[in-house]
């Protein structure tokens, strides 16, 4: 039985990446700082491994009883200081590699993020149309330095894959903001209501951490992740809230407006040394429910034989009950 690390192990897609890989025959050391949090994790062929990918010595402990290393562990938020995403996202990362190196790990497979043009709409993105010059914040900035870590290097055999908008049951950062939202001023709608959304369930993302994996046609590829299904917001939206058993309600918004306003707030809050909590409008926030971005998965298909396993409307009505119920 081959073994697979999986950083950040009880993090909304670590936990779904633990699950594939325990259900798929691999054993799985679970990697992460918090022992109660990892304690939940525990099941037939799991081990628990309490450490810092941050601190070397953890890491390379960890790596010496695994034949692979999924990292999907990160600092996930849309506000914070840039050194801590550094740190974590950028140095840990660095670490990893150099822990994978030293117990020849057969392959790292790295997470990333799909980062573009923010302002631009595009309904064909491939792999190819990768901005690396894409600051539009702290946390997209050092997932572009440590995907071209990994890339940079011949020591450590790889697959990367660049997902785009995780949603599912444990969802802290898009769905539980719409429901918020619509509870409040409104869902911000774009462009009369034509921006494409293009989301992944967390479920087909461990799905294609797994493929990557076990594919010889992924050594040393990148691949866009999502589920195939791009919707308009609204659409998504009034799905999403009859499963809720509600309608959404909208706030429509000048895209220029919305920026600006966004700009100036995190100008404000960066001048005061706020990073505490995020600004009510940030300009990821705006860029993200504003413009248009559809990505091309033929590369994944192709090579990985990737299909998606889990479908919006299953995951939406999922979703809905896991929340009626208090679980989500």
């Amino acid at each position: 039985m081959e073994t697979v690390l999986v950083t950040g192990a009880y993090g909304f897609l670590g936990r779904y990446v633990v699950r594939e890989m325990q259900e798929n025959g691999y054993r799985v050391i679970a990697f992460g700082r918090n022992a109660e949090k990892l304690a939940q994790l525990k099941g037939e062929n799991i081990e628990l491994f309490q450490g810092d990918f941050c601190n070397p010595e953890d890491i390379t402990q960890a790596c010496a009883a695994a034949d692979y290393v999924i990292h999907c562990g990160a600092l996930l938020k849309g506000w914070g200081r840039r050194e801590d995403f550094i740190r974590t996202n950028v140095e840990g990362t660095r670490n990893v590699l150099r822990a994978c190196e030293e117990n020849h790990i057969k392959r790292l497979i790295y997470t990333s993020s799909p980062s573009v043009q923010p302002l631009k709409n595009d309904l064909h993105l491939t792999e190819k149309d990768y901005n690396e010059n894409n600051h539009l914040n702290y946390y997209i900035e050092s997932k572009i330095l440590a995907e071209k870590l990994v890339r940079g290097q011949d020591k450590v055999p790889y697959a990367i894959i660049r997902p785009r908008g995780l949603c599912g049951i444990g969802d802290k950062n898009m769905l539980p903001v719409l429901i918020r939202a619509n509870e409040t001023i409104g869902i911000p709608l774009f462009q009369k209501g034509s921006v494409m959304a293009d989301l992944c369930c967390i479920e087909n993302v461990a799905l294609s951490l797994r493929l990557c994996l076990e594919r010889e046609e992924a050594l040393a590829q990148v691949y866009h992740i999502t589920n195939d299904e791009p919707r308009s917001v609204p659409a998504l939206a009034e799905e999403m809230f009859a499963a809720l058993g509600t309608k959404p309600k909208y706030l429509h918004l000048p895209f220029s407006l919305a920026y600006g306003v966004a700009g100036l707030l995190e100008g404000v809050y960066k001048l005061f040394g706020i990073w505490d909590k995020a600004p009510a409008l940030t300009r990821y926030n705006v860029c993200t429910l504003g413009r248009s971005q559809v990505f091309d998965i033929t590369k994944a298909k192709t090579e990985l034989g990737y299909v998606p396993k889990v479908s919006l409307s299953e995951m939406i009505r999922a979703y809905a009950e896991a929340y009626q119920r208090g679980e989500a």
